[in-house]
């Protein structure tokens, strides 16, 4: 055994056996009170299901890539420093071990397979948006594994509402289920069968995930409770909005009562009459028991509560519609700012879970799994470049920028500016000068 190896044996790490501390909490865990309600809340709230929709949409879109770095003789390479990188520190190096050929990429490794086809029923992206769903709503996800022979080759989303049970720190890691109950039958679901992804709570951290939508209770059932008043405001809420009394009338369904309240409907009832004069004879009182909208400033309200939800989730306003303060500018911007603010720190969660907890199941553990920047390309700052120096870029690469064909005919690269012609002639009559002295 030569020393590399030696030092390798002698740092391996043991199985970590815990500290007695964490059983405790993992014996008696039941779904989040509200977890149910919040998965509905997706369904019947177009606001919420509009921002987490927009979120996890972003997430769902992202390509995956699967690496694996090689020595010089051609063997597999575990490179623990890259795997656990930050999202910039290891782009920068993918780019530049594939330009050295250190590193190859696995285009048909088994869990992109996986990742694009989990099961017969959902697509890839619908399981991708699904789990991000469950995520942004109550901060849990889980993915049952099908195996053939033994080796994974699909997976299954379970809501998390129905799994009532995880499993039980004080039995052999071998032994320890998940309980999923759907329809008052509960069923045992082997822990190694299932990939449980949460956001950890700080208060429990080893029950049960927390997700956003938890702390937007109180926002979300205001909106809610508004929303359900303007519909019973606007269906029946047992009072009128007005009282009008007629000096000389002495009975409500009288004749002349009848044909006042006929002549109302005549001449006012319908947008096209909103705000005629009304002239009567007699004495009128008019007395209003309703509370205009304006006066309650419920837009406004509304207005407030969806900005709250949308800034939760870090959405700009332009993603989701809202161009009443925008340019073409900030609505670039925007793209930029849901890919850094929202869909980067999502996509590096389910990368490292996915690096530790899937890809060991397909006995690859040099593997290094990555994704494509969700970043959309700022075609203006590549023309102010381009532009700076024109004749550095060939003019294919300016027809690409353009969104055209590379032209046949046009190859090569474009004449220097005047200025930069003049210029770079002299250097070049400066320099023969030099040498033939």
């Amino acid at each position: 055994m030569g020393l590399w190896e030696r030092m390798k044996s002698a740092v391996v790490r043991p199985p970590r056996q815990g500290t007695g501390l964490e059983m405790a909490r993992w014996q008696q865990a039941p779904p989040r009170r509200g977890t149910t309600q919040l998965l509905a809340a997706y369904r019947e709230m177009p606001w919420l299901r509009t921002v987490v929709d927009t979120v996890a949409d972003s997430v769902a879109a992202v390509n995956w890539r699967v690496y694996r770095r090689v020595s010089r003789d051609g063997h597999p390479v575990k490179d623990y420093s890259l795997r656990s990188a930050t999202r910039e520190v290891r782009a920068l190096r993918l780019k530049s071990m594939l330009d050295a050929g250190e590193i190859q990429e696995v285009s048909d490794h088994p869990v992109l397979r996986m990742l694009a086809d989990p099961n017969d029923y959902l697509t890839g992206r619908s399981v991708t948006k699904l789990v991000q769903v469950y995520l942004d709503l109550v901060g849990e996800a889980f993915l049952v594994l099908e195996r053939v022979a033994g080796f994974p080759v699909g997976f299954w989303p379970v809501p998390p509402n129905v799994v009532t049970r995880l499993p039980a720190m004080d039995v052999q890691r071998e032994q320890r289920t998940f309980t999923v109950t759907v329809g008052g039958v509960s069923r045992q679901v082997p822990a190694a069968d299932v990939l449980y992804l949460r956001n950890p709570d700080p208060e429990d951290p080893l029950g049960r995930g927390v997700g956003s939508a938890f702390a937007l209770g109180d926002e979300l059932d205001t909106d809610e409770f508004v929303a359900r008043f303007l519909r019973a405001s606007f269906w029946n809420n047992m009072l009128p909005p007005a009282i009008a009394s007629i000096e000389g009338l002495t009975d409500a369904n009288s004749a002349g009562a009848k044909a006042f309240k006929e002549s109302l409907a005549r001449e006012h009832q319908g947008p096209d009459k909103a705000g005629k004069l009304l002239l009567t004879s007699g004495r009128v009182t008019f007395a209003r028991l309703d509370t205009s909208f304006r006066d309650m400033q419920l837009v406004e309200l509304r207005k407030f509560l969806m900005g709250f939800v949308r800034m939760t989730y870090r959405v700009p306003p332009e993603i989701v519609g809202d161009i009443s303060s925008s340019n073409k500018a900030t609505a670039f911007a925007a793209r930029e700012n849901l890919a850094e603010q929202a869909t980067f720190p999502r996509m590096e969660f389910l990368r490292t879970e996915y690096q530790m907890r899937l890809m060991p199941l397909f006995g690859d553990a040099e593997a290094i799994l990555d994704y494509d920047s969700p970043v959309p390309a700022d075609r203006e700052h590549q023309l102010r470049v381009m532009s700076t120096m024109p004749e550095a870029f060939s003019y294919t690469e300016w027809r690409e920028l353009a969104g055209f064909k590379p032209d046949p005919s046009r190859q090569g690269y474009p004449l220097p500016m005047p200025g930069q012609h003049s210029g770079s002639h002299q250097v070049a009559e400066s320099e023969k000068a030099h040498v033939g002295g």
